[in-house]
């Protein structure tokens, strides 16, 4: 955009006024940026100069945005945000660094398994991965690529799905071992049944897959509710139930006979795993090597 320089105030000012409202004080912002209360005060009433507008109400021991301050506020925190998280990124990209952000199941069966190989071609490359069930749109630390099933947060990412999933019942071997040989969807219904939901997020739930046979669940959300996806495999492990469960996150439990699938019922979740790249970057080739070879992992669900 042309003449931006004469459409900004200094940003020096932005910055100390963007810490005064958060402290209610040009005193505290003052010893946070290591500057005089004058000099904080002074780049104040610069920047009030500069819109023509009263920024704050000052009283004798701290000082309130005004109306206009806190709109302005809110625009400025954002903005010195995504300017700090993109001067992050760029430099970690330059220092030979990658940071990847992953779910922890998806992480174990797919991008564990990615990183020898990848190493190999990039022996000098630092590379950090942040595992977590926490909501990738609420992540506080900053990352170039994240992998995690659905599309959230979509003002924050570019997200591009790459890969398929089957939901499908599983429960332990004992518990499999109560039900008939060729297990119908009323067979499964009647079984206490292991909900797994997360605040904000509507993932497919018992409801919706007993729907897909054109039953309904006896009573909805009946037993055992978790808010971990893990927890739920967990109790199921332990006979606790039958919990619903995404082929490519569940496969190590079912590889080592901890838990066994139900045949016979499944559905589709087109598009399910996708990568999150955040938005407002350039594309990093070291960061879309490693999509490739993780797209390449991930093999058709059956």
């Amino acid at each position: 955009m042309t003449g931006i320089s004469r459409r900004l105030p200094p940003l020096a000012t932005l910055v100390a006024f963007e810490a005064a409202v958060r402290h209610a004080s040009f005193t505290r912002a003052a010893d946070e940026l290591a500057l005089s209360q004058a000099s904080i005060s002074r780049r104040i009433r610069e920047l009030e100069h500069d819109l023509g507008l009263k920024l704050f109400d000052r009283r004798r021991y701290d000082v309130e945005p005004t109306a206009d301050g806190e709109a302005f506020a809110a625009t400025v925190r954002r903005s010195l945000h995504d300017i700090a998280s993109a001067s992050e990124r760029v430099r970690e990209r330059d220092s030979g660094r990658l940071t990847i952000f992953s779910d922890i199941s998806l992480a174990h069966t797919i991008v564990v398994p990615s990183l020898r190989e990848f190493q190999k071609l990039h022996p000098d490359l630092q590379i950090r991965i942040i595992a977590s069930s926490e909501a990738i749109e609420t992540v506080g630390e900053e990352f170039d690529i994240g992998l995690q099933n659905g599309h959230w947060g979509e003002d924050k990412f570019s997200i591009e799905p790459i890969g398929d999933d089957l939901l499908f019942p599983v429960c332990a071997p004992d518990m499999a071992a109560r039900l008939p040989a060729s297990p119908s969807p009323v067979d499964v219904a009647s079984m206490p049944l292991l909900h797994f939901t997360e605040l904000g997020r509507k993932w497919p739930d018992w409801r919706m897959f007993l729907a897909n046979y054109r039953l309904k669940e006896p009573k909805p959300h009946e037993g055992l509710t978790f808010n971990s996806y893990q927890i739920c495999l967990d109790v199921a492990e332990n006979n606790g139930g039958v919990a619903l469960a995404w082929s490519r996150t569940v496969q190590p439990r079912l590889d080592a006979g901890r838990l066994v699938r139900i045949a016979g019922m499944s559905i589709k979740l087109p598009n399910a795993i996708s990568v999150y790249r955040p938005k407002n970057t350039e594309r990093n080739p070291v960061v879309e090597q490693f999509v490739e070879m993780i797209r390449a992992r991930i093999e058709p669900v059956a």
